[in-house]
């Protein structure tokens, strides 16, 4: 008789153990956020679209726990600000180039366009594989109070727009420009005259004559925004085309505060947008320069060897000098150094594993 009161009393309690803890767990599982934010860019600006792809994205994996309102650049705080603003939880996060993050993260940079330095794919590589995960999320926890998550991959970039030639390196000293970032640092010492100008007002400063020669981004992005329309040459480099990223940079605080398995969704959603990039990326790369080409009459050539060379030399002696008195870029080059021991003598099966070659489809006919 004792021992069936006993085991009444324990599923009595049981019973009500689990009437007051399903609604907490029900009101965990249905509780919701909405995430506000903004780009850095237009929203004509297909960085802009694919910013709007990841927001789909993050609201899709955590089955709609989380909703995004994204906005675009000046409609909340200036376009250069979005990472400040979102470490000071002005805004929730902020879409932008890693170079924005100059004024409190100089080595941030790094994970942007850097002359000389990682393609998309070995960035990506690097990125999950060699440890820059890692090194990117403390530098902007520290730096901006703010988690980082790339969703980016841009594709190679134009090296140069130009209205004129560069056929020696006599012809940078003085080329007026647009560059930003580490190259547009680089290319000062080099002796080019280097503004730094927001997209929207590129176009207008190259019909105008203002500069004769600008970089931004890859093709794909630029060509709808006028690019083509004031440009008569495109340069690619010869050896490597480098390639920054676009992160979406959450407040640190709103971040940590989310649970662990939102912060895991949209770290999956993350990853799956930040690839999904590259190969539309590539695609749109390929169609955007038939029309270039065929429909603006722009011309395609490749920076001289010597050119191209002398430039990655001079940026890699650069990096290493401002290493010695920043210990951020001290620990990316160290980490770029291991990964290339790692994985170097591979490198080279990495072109062929999307090589094209000067034929698209079969070697004879039209087909």
């Amino acid at each position: 008789m004792k021992r069936f009161r006993f085991v009444a009393l324990l599923a009595l309690v049981l019973m009500l153990g689990a009437i007051v803890l399903l609604p907490n767990e029900i009101t965990a599982k249905e509780k919701t956020w909405t995430l506000v934010g903004q780009a850095f860019c237009a929203r004509a600006n297909r960085l802009f679209e694919l910013g709007e792809d990841f927001a789909y994205t993050i609201e899709k994996y955590t089955d709609g726990r989380v909703q995004i309102e994204f906005h675009q650049e000046g409609e909340l705080v200036p376009a250069n600000d979005v990472f400040s603003a979102a470490g000071d939880g002005i805004i929730d996060f902020g879409q932008g180039c890693p170079c924005l993050a100059k004024p409190k993260a100089y080595a941030a940079q790094w994970f942007c366009d850097a002359p000389g330095a990682q393609s998309p794919i070995e960035k990506i590589i690097w990125y999950y594989y060699g440890g820059g995960k890692e090194i990117f999320e403390q530098i902007m926890h520290e730096r901006y109070n703010v988690h980082p998550l790339p969703m980016i991959a841009i594709t190679a970039e134009i090296w140069l727009y130009a209205n004129k030639e560069v056929k020696s390196l006599d012809d940078l000293k003085g080329l007026k420009m647009r560059a930003a970032g580490v190259r547009g640092e680089v290319l000062t010492e080099m002796g080019a005259s280097v503004v730094v100008l927001p997209g929207s007002e590129m176009v207008p400063a190259m019909e105008r004559g203002v500069i004769d020669a600008m970089e931004y981004s890859s093709i794909n992005c630029t060509y709808p925004l006028g690019f083509c329309d004031v440009t008569e040459i495109l340069y690619m480099h010869p050896y490597k085309s480098t390639s920054p990223i676009n992160i979406w940079a959450f407040n640190l605080d709103l971040w940590n505060e989310l649970p662990k398995d939102i912060q895991e969704a949209i770290e999956r959603a993350s990853r799956d947008t930040y690839l999904k990039s590259l190969a539309w990326g590539i695609m749109e790369d390929t169609v955007t320069l038939k029309d270039a080409v065929e429909n603006k009459g722009v011309t395609i050539d490749i920076l001289p060897e010597d050119v191209a060379r002398a430039i990655d030399e001079a940026s890699a002696d650069f990096y290493y000098e401002k290493a010695k008195t920043d210990k951020d870029l001290a620990l990316v080059l160290e980490s770029w150094a291991q990964f290339k021991k790692d994985y170097g003598e591979y490198a080279k099966w990495i072109d062929y594993f999307n090589m094209t070659g000067d034929h698209l489809g079969l070697v004879k006919g039209d087909s």
